[in-house]
């Protein structure tokens, strides 16, 4: 099997979208499918792994090349909210296996498909004073090192919003891998508000400036926000970024319907979206966040027409976003 990194170098990665809506999207029961856990979507890996496979089970179906763990709150921090710390690197290496056994099934056509663990960022940011950094490191190492016990093809540390979070996560990855002995990529994406910048003030040139000097060989956008609000960002690094781009947006800007949240872009407008980001920015990696709908037909288009005409990244030019930075 390759490397995702050789497999990025010349075609495009269709990533799945959302864990946490297409469970929210169901009528799951607090104490028998959550076991009393309200909201811990990680405990589902333990007492519903037959609706986590069929999950996964569906983005591949519709086409997907990469699933990502349905781990996003695995950290011993945020399950020790539950009171489900001491699980964190049990549930971390089981959604591995979980997601290993749905790819499993789909073997047969001879096709790449790759399992990526999922690192959200927690309810604890260290910039904002709600943890200190080493304790956070300590935890996302712990998840990281179930994550690879699971037997992922990367680490995603996704929807970032803290560079502290960042170098936490990215760091506690890299412990991790150096203990197993193994060389799986870890790839970084952030959140950029409405306001243009992260949470907690840095605007995209910023956060790739601290990704970079980490030693990240991807950096990506997701969440927050629908493509079109993410579009001078998804430029600004197809532009500036030395090596691979991925972007995972929401299904637009969530609105509030009858009492639901609704995103209101169709699979296939999404996947329109998703198509110029490969074809005018050079995006390499792609796939759906919030709100995103399982649609074999958009993404298989998609792929389609994106895959053979994606432009080069620029991997010889000197990334803008200089190693001026602490981290």
């Amino acid at each position: 099997m390759p490397h995702l990194l050789d497999f990025l170098a010349d075609r495009v990665l269709l990533c799945d979208g959302a864990m946490g809506t297409q469970v929210q999207a169901r009528n799951l029961r607090i104490e028998e499918d959550f076991l009393g856990h309200e909201n811990c979507t990680e405990i589902l890996t333990e007492s519903r792994p037959d609706l986590v496979r069929e999950i996964h089970r569906g983005y591949l179906a519709a086409g997907a090349d990469a699933i990502q763990t349905n781990t996003f709150g695995g950290s011993p921090i945020t399950l020790g909210e539950f009171g489900l710390q001491d699980k964190a690197f049990e549930l971390n290496k089981r959604a591995g296996e979980l997601a290993h056994e749905a790819v499993a099934e789909f073997t047969g056509d001879g096709r790449t498909r790759f399992v990526i663990g999922s690192v959200g960022p927690g309810t604890r940011l260290p910039t904002l004073g709600h943890i200190a950094y080493q304790p956070l490191e300590d935890a996302l190492t712990v998840q990281a090192q179930g994550l690879i016990a699971g037997a992922v093809d990367a680490i995603l540390i996704e929807t970032c919003q803290d560079p502290l979070q960042i170098k936490a996560a990215v760091n506690g990855a890299k412990r991790a891998r150096a203990e197993a002995g193994s060389d799986i990529p870890i790839l970084v994406q952030v959140t950029i508000e409405t306001t243009g910048t992260l949470l907690v003030g840095a605007d995209i040139a910023a956060a790739a400036t601290i990704v970079h000097a980490l030693d990240v060989p991807v950096i990506g956008l997701n969440c927050a926000t629908g493509p079109q609000e993410m579009a001078e960002h998804v430029k600004w690094l197809g532009e500036n970024w030395p090596g691979r781009v991925s972007v995972q947006p929401n299904a637009g800007l969530p609105e509030l319907i009858a009492g639901k949240t609704h995103y209101p872009l169709t699979p296939g407008e999404l996947a329109q979206w998703l198509e110029r980001f490969v074809l005018e920015d050079g995006i390499g990696m792609i796939g759906g966040c919030c709100g995103s709908a399982r649609s074999p037909g958009a993404r298989r288009r998609s792929r389609a027409r994106a895959s053979g005409s994606r432009r080069s990244p620029r991997s010889t030019a000197r990334c803008r976003c200089a190693r001026r930075t602490p981290f």
